[in-house]
């Protein structure tokens, strides 16, 4: 990947970051203070939704990459070795997306009015709508990242941010409220039909046939999404696992501290998630060196966790009041310790790429699930609010990362006397 192509990934990437905070700037500029709860809610649902399925972004890459590894050594067939066929990765994503949509619609009677109370109605179909949409985004963009193909993915990125820019801009000209502020959001997840329409080799891209035969596809996109929930759980679903932790009164005060996590998460990690589909690729190409394939990428990764948090720590009390108001004082330590906590998510993420790079799909996941079930178990510590979610933040990725690294040096080419032509015995 050149450095044109890397810039062009971190540019859509920083963009779409920014459209993120500009929608809810405009929600809490244009709607009242109930309405924004409500829409803040759907906010966090969403994209916890669509964090789950972006697990077929990470294993179509890995898929799309081995695929074309395949091509150039030689003809590869329609079928396995087996006689069994290989599935059409694109397909097989929108019927993923499709059953997702179709199982929240129908268990919605008991998630929705909990979670959207009387705005469930208008609520739910956005949430199913935008399932479907985002399954055929998520292919599309782990094709481009296995194929190499970096302009395309950048303008993928890009595309999705513009697209819910522009119908944000129709909704607050209409006139903004929580459904209209909802379709908004998930209008970008359709801008990859626009691709499809316009481009034969986006065609070309979603109807591309997979490495392995439907069930073992199926059983990696289904790892993949596993580790993807757990992952969702931490980065945009953590104020659920804190309200599942936390007595009513401290929790409905807590309003600057779930600010707060936003903030100091999103300019590391959507970046980074942008750039997942990259780091799967680069680490694929280098699978022999382990371990050193990733070691410049965490030093780079833990230089802007510390430039991060010391930015934190001296202008982060200040923006939050200047932002949103003197109800949102927070205090420097806490800022700065959540930015640093930020960086091991994005060590946790950078390591999931690796193993998936190794094709240790049940690794991958069970790394996730492990910081997942860890930062849950700090929750309930008898600390104070900020204190749980600082030490729950920094040691469930670190026990993922534990697992990753393990199983990642367990799986490297051993190395003395037998002149590293044996491995390790198979990792989970």
């Amino acid at each position: 990947m050149g450095q044109a192509s890397a810039a062009g990934v971190g540019a859509a990437s920083l963009a779409s970051a920014a459209v993120g905070y500009v929608v809810i700037v405009v929600a809490a500029r244009t709607l009242d203070k109930q309405d924004n709860a409500a829409f803040l809610t759907f906010w966090s649902v969403v994209f916890l939704v669509i964090g789950v399925l972006g697990g077929i972004a990470v294993e179509t890459t890995r898929a799309a990459k081995t695929a074309r590894n395949l091509e150039v050594s030689g003809s590869v067939p329609a079928e396995t070795p087996d006689g069994r066929r290989r599935p059409r990765m694109g397909p097989v994503a929108l019927a993923v997306g499709l059953g997702t949509g179709l199982v929240l619609a129908a268990a919605s009677p008991l998630w929705a009015p909990p979670v959207f109370g009387t705005y469930a109605t208008a609520l739910v179909p956005v949430v199913c709508v935008t399932a479907v949409f985002y399954a055929g985004h998520a292919v599309m963009m782990g094709q481009f990242g296995g194929l190499g193909r970096w302009g395309t993915y950048s303008r993928m990125i890009a595309s999705e941010s513009a697209v819910r820019l522009a119908v944000l801009v129709v909704v607050v000209l209409i006139g903004a409220t929580v459904a209209g502020l909802a379709w908004a959001t998930a209008a970008g997840t359709a801008a990859w039909l626009l691709f499809m329409l316009l481009s034969p080799q986006s065609r070309r891209a979603f109807l591309q046939r997979s490495d392995t035969s439907l069930r073992p596809y199926l059983r990696t996109v289904w790892h993949a999404c596993m580790a993807a929930a757990a992952s969702a759980s931490l980065v945009v679903g953590f104020p659920v696992l804190l309200r599942l932790t936390t007595t009513d009164s401290v929790y409905l005060e807590s309003a600057a501290l779930l600010m707060a996590l936003s903030l100091t998460r999103a300019p590391l990690m959507i970046p980074l998630q942008a750039y997942q589909g990259v780091a799967i690729t680069h680490f694929m190409s280098r699978r022999s060196e382990g371990l050193k394939a990733v070691a410049p990428i965490f030093g780079l990764v833990i230089g802007v966790a510390v430039v991060g948090a010391a930015a934190a720590w001296l202008l982060g009390p200040w923006l939050m009041v200047a932002f949103f108001g003197e109800h949102y004082d927070m205090s420097a330590a806490v800022l700065a310790a959540l930015t640093f906590d930020a960086g091991f998510l994005a060590l946790l993420t950078l390591t999931g790429a690796l193993t998936i790079a190794s094709n240790r799909h049940r690794a991958y996941s069970l790394g996730w699930v492990t910081a997942c079930v860890v930062s849950f178990a700090m929750l309930w510590l008898p600390l104070d609010i900020e204190t749980r979610t600082i030490i729950s933040l920094a040691a469930g990725p670190l026990c993922g990362i534990a697992v990753h690294l393990w199983v990642i040096v367990r799986s490297a080419p051993a190395s003395g006397a037998a002149g590293g032509a044996k491995r390790s015995t198979a990792a989970p």
